[in-house]
């Protein structure tokens, strides 16, 4: 099959081009929402010591997928940073980078010459961005943190699941919400650079996210000495009113279910009209909002008595018929299938010029109408693009990069 280049980069970050120092997922997920939005992203890894989702999977021996998800559009070089020289070409491809991004442990960058301010020597309007669980300071900033840890850091996790159960582990979630943070913020200091013509250190901490979700909570304990606890999927009455019934109900089919969310007493009665008007709903024990979220043990299971007939496609149509917010709860493969993402094509195909074949890509969750995202560029493979950037930005010869790889610098 013919190799075709990819398209030329629409996005609103053309033209901005970023060193990827980032490994794992939460920093290399903010380098993907940057490389979609068009900018030149450069991940720099290497042989010695491979970003652990390029590495074999110890079960099914090829690597995570996560890797091929979060690595996309992206460009590839091989840098050893144990050697000295390697330090200097990643300073050198720092000097012709706009930003720099990079999720190692408070210290790392420091320690091998890699530093905000050993940057700034090399381009001293650089802006890099430090994506960390704990921080760039404070007295737990060197402890090691991974996605399960950030919202239990962070109280997220101790709010998050059913009052008899544990506190909820948040995964990927954690990983991905903080790369878009520091995406997010790395958008931001672009926009001061061009304004200012300064650079400037970005400390993105993790912990701080989960810890900004739980406001309100933070605040009942400081004004009411309140302390929030495990509600599985029930709000507390203090929260958004007295809602009920909202929760996720079982449908018909093995592990099928459907989210729903009442908040007002309209939505209430034409919930009960899209129910048919059923006998338990006109007690006096469901007679207004606060009265149902008092009887919602009660409530939960005549209402699951209904959902349990249905399909979660059946039930949402009628409900969303008459106006009542609900949705199924979708497993991936389910996603993949759902016509509302199949109509907004959030699940393009891509070339892999690897394999040749067409493969399936997750879209850029957003739609920019004069300079649209795109997925242009199949994940690299480790080190393709070694000879375009040492050549074409860092001027160096074919020979040079030759005798670097051979003395494992480019490695």
């Amino acid at each position: 099959m013919t190799k075709t280049n990819p398209p030329a980069p629409t996005g609103p970050l053309t033209g901005i081009r970023v060193a990827d120092f980032s490994v794992h997922a939460a920093g290399p997920f903010a380098g993907l929402m940057l490389a979609q939005m068009g900018a030149q992203v450069i991940k720099i890894e290497s042989s010695a010591r491979l970003d652990i989702t390029r590495r074999p999977h110890t079960m099914y021996g090829k690597p995570p997928s996560s890797f091929e998800q979060i690595n996309a559009n992206k460009m590839s070089v091989c840098l050893n940073l144990k050697e000295p020289r390697a330090i200097e070409l990643a300073l050198e491809l720092v000097a012709a980078s706009d930003l720099a991004l990079e999720n190692f442990r408070p210290g790392v960058l420091q320690r091998l010459g890699l530093g905000y301010e050993a940057m700034r020597q090399a381009r001293p309007d650089i802006i890099l961005v430090s994506l960390s669980s704990n921080g760039q300071t404070g007295p737990e900033s060197h402890y090691a943190g991974y996605a399960p840890m950030f919202a239990a850091l962070g109280g997220l996790g101790h709010l998050t699941g059913y009052p008899d159960a544990p506190p909820v582990e948040l995964r990927h979630a954690m990983d991905h919400t903080g790369g878009m943070l520091a995406a997010f913020a790395a958008v931001a200091a672009l926009a001061a650079q061009q304004r200012t013509g300064q650079g400037q250190h970005i400390d993105v901490s993790v912990r701080d996210l989960a810890t900004a979700f739980i406001g309100p909570e933070l605040l009942d304990v400081a004004m009411n000495s309140r302390q929030a606890h495990r509600q599985g999927n029930r709000p507390p009455a203090t929260q958004d009113g007295a809602a009920a019934p909202q929760g996720v109900y079982r449908c018909q089919g093995q592990d099928q279910w459907i989210s729903i969310s009442i908040s007002s007493e309209t939505q209430w009665q034409n919930f009960i009209a899209a129910l048919d008007h059923p006998d338990w709903a006109n007690s006096d024990q469901f007679g207004d909002a606060y009265r149902r979220w008092k009887k919602r043990d009660q409530l939960d299971p005549l209402i699951e008595s209904w959902t349990s007939q249905q399909t979660p496609t059946q039930a949402t149509q009628k409900l969303q018929t008459h106006g009542v917010p609900a949705h199924p709860s979708l497993s991936p493969d389910a996603l993949m299938q759902d016509p509302h993402l199949q109509a907004r094509n959030a699940f393009p195909t891509v070339h892999n010029p690897n394999t040749g074949e067409q493969q399936r890509a997750v879209t850029p969750p957003w739609r920019f109408s004069q300079t649209p995202a795109q997925i242009n560029q199949w994940t690299p493979t480790l080190g393709q693009h070694n000879q375009q950037v040492f050549t074409k930005i860092l001027n160096l010869t074919p020979n040079q990069v030759h005798e670097l790889e051979q003395a494992k610098i480019i490695w």
